[in-house]
């Protein structure tokens, strides 16, 4: 396999490690706080990042999006996210999302890696999509480790 793939994949297994993990820590009771009326709770940062994973598996399968524009595209990802009503469904989607990222750089091919992808966000090279979802649960992850400190987890959940 593509020593690039094989990296993304990596990655992809590792930040997803590291998002349930952080995520585990958040107590039931905390799961839909968040520090005022328009910042996201836990379970919508969690919920974000597997919504999210979709999208990047379909930019990385080459599909455009049905959203042509970034406001239209996190209206979307909003909507979606606020479905997400439990951890459990949370954790599934997670995993579930992955597996689909994980499928979609297996079917990559040295031609499709060439390529650049337009997205409602621009046009990126397919490396910069193959390395984006782990990034983007990265910062999900960081997100929550955020609001775990705000209520009083000065905990390192790693």
């Amino acid at each position: 396999m593509n020593k690039a793939i094989e990296q993304a994949k990596q990655a992809v297994n590792t930040a997803k490690d590291r998002l349930l993990k952080t995520f585990s820590f958040v107590p039931n009771d905390k799961l839909n706080w968040s520090p005022s009326p328009t910042a996201k709770n836990a379970l919508r940062i969690a919920a974000h990042a597997a919504v999210g994973n979709y999208a990047n598996a379909s930019l990385i399968r080459g599909e455009k999006l049905k959203t042509t524009s970034p406001s239209e595209m996190m209206a979307f990802v909003y909507a979606e996210e606020k479905k997400v009503t439990s951890r459990d469904q949370a954790v599934k989607l997670i995993e579930d999302s992955c597996k689909t990222v994980l499928a979609a750089l297996d079917g990559l091919t040295e031609q499709k890696m060439a390529t650049s992808v337009a997205s409602p966000f621009g046009t990126f090279p397919m490396m910069f999509w193959m390395n984006f979802p782990s990034s983007h649960m990265e910062y999900c992850a960081a997100q929550i480790d955020y609001l775990q400190t705000i209520w009083g987890d000065l905990e390192i959940h790693m």
